[in-house]
């Protein structure tokens, strides 16, 4: 069996002239841009909540207890899009934090519900409008028509 022979190196013209051939632009991938909104979002998010030891997740976990009440771990990761191992670390931490609390369904008793606790409750109505400033801050370069179209279009891709 003959070795191969050494693949010849491209040039960096060939490279780009097959690049513009098939269109692919990094700068433009909209799974590229997707990411650097969600690193902007994440840094004004951490700016905001700095020394709350809370983040963006944990706090979808309680926004939808405090709209909801008391829930199923199921329900919750249903409404919440999270995954159950995931939900059960973040419960785990969020109950260590006395944030959220657990019993079991008066009305079956193999289920667990998750409510928050009076201070679970407090901190999230402290913590909401932070919040809303960082959605607000990150939809600031939008005018406001085209922060509606922004939101819209992504509700669509979720």
């Amino acid at each position: 069996m003959e070795d191969a022979p050494p693949a010849k190196r491209r040039s960096q013209a060939a490279i780009d002239a097959d690049l513009d051939e098939i269109g692919y632009k990094l700068e433009d991938h909209n799974a590229h841009l997707v990411r650097l909104v969600h690193q902007r979002a994440t840094a004004l998010f951490q700016q905001a909540f700095e020394g709350q030891n809370i983040t963006p997740t944990q706090l979808a976990i309680m926004a939808t207890l405090l709209r909801h009440g008391a829930l199923s771990q199921i329900a919750l990761g249903r409404i919440t899009a999270i995954d159950t191992a995931t939900l059960s670390s973040m419960l785990r931490r969020l109950e260590d934090m006395g944030l959220v609390e657990r019993t079991a369904s008066e009305t079956d008793q193999r289920v667990n519900l998750v409510r928050l606790s009076p201070m679970g409750e407090e901190d999230t109505m402290r913590m909401l409008p932070l919040s809303l400033g960082v959605s607000e801050q990150l939809l600031a370069p939008l005018k406001p028509k085209d922060r509606e179209r922004f939101v819209a279009a992504l509700r669509l891709l979720a």
